[in-house]
This record gives structure tokens, C-alpha cells and sequence, in this order.
């Protein structure tokens, strides 16, 4: 699609709104148990969130030569939780 200018317009990701979005994943190290992880990341796009997942990834395994990562979920976190999944006998549980 062209713009006013002629130029093809590009898409702006900066304009997104900031979200939180729950990535699960399994991590395989070379001769140690998989581990099965879950997260949560700020970014406004799927490719923001998986930048932050390999800085991440980086930061918790930094002695590691090689990890296999696969990714089984990376969705979105909807804006209104029911608080009410965090009660338990009439108390809030974080």
C-alpha cells in the first residue's frame, strides 16, 4: 500500500499498545533434564516478545553452549482478569 508520499507505507509497531503476553516453552540442554518453562513478557508485537524471550533465555542459561527451545505458546494476556480465580475461602492469593 502507498502512502501520500508515494513511498510504500510501512507498518508503525511503535504505535501498538505495551501488552503482557504469556510464553510457555521447553528448554533441552545438552545432557541435562528438559525443562518446562513459563513466563511472562511485555511487548508490543510476537516479535518484540521473542526478542525479550532470547535475552531471557540468555540471561538464565549463560554457561550454555547449545539449548533446542521450543516454543508451545505465546499468546497475549487478556486486559481484565477475574480476580475472583485468585481467591481461595474468601482470602486473596496472589
Amino acid at each position: 500500500m502507498e502512502g501520500q508520499s508515494g513511498q510504500p507505507e510501512e507498518y508503525d509497531g511503535a504505535s501498538l499498545p505495551m501488552k503482557e503476553w504469556l510464553v510457555e516453552y521447553y528448554v533441552e540442554r545438552t545432557q541435562k533434564e528438559t525443562l518446562h518453562c513459563i513466563t511472562v513478557l511485555r511487548g508490543r508485537n510476537a516479535e518484540e516478545v521473542q526478542t525479550r524471550l532470547y535475552s531471557e533465555l540468555r540471561e538464565n542459561f549463560p554457561m550454555e553452549f547449545k539449548l533446542e527451545v521450543t516454543v508451545t505458546r505465546m499468546i497475549p494476556i487478556d486486559i481484565d482478569t477475574d480476580e475472583a480465580l485468585f481467591e481461595l475461602q474468601g482470602i486473596y492469593q496472589p
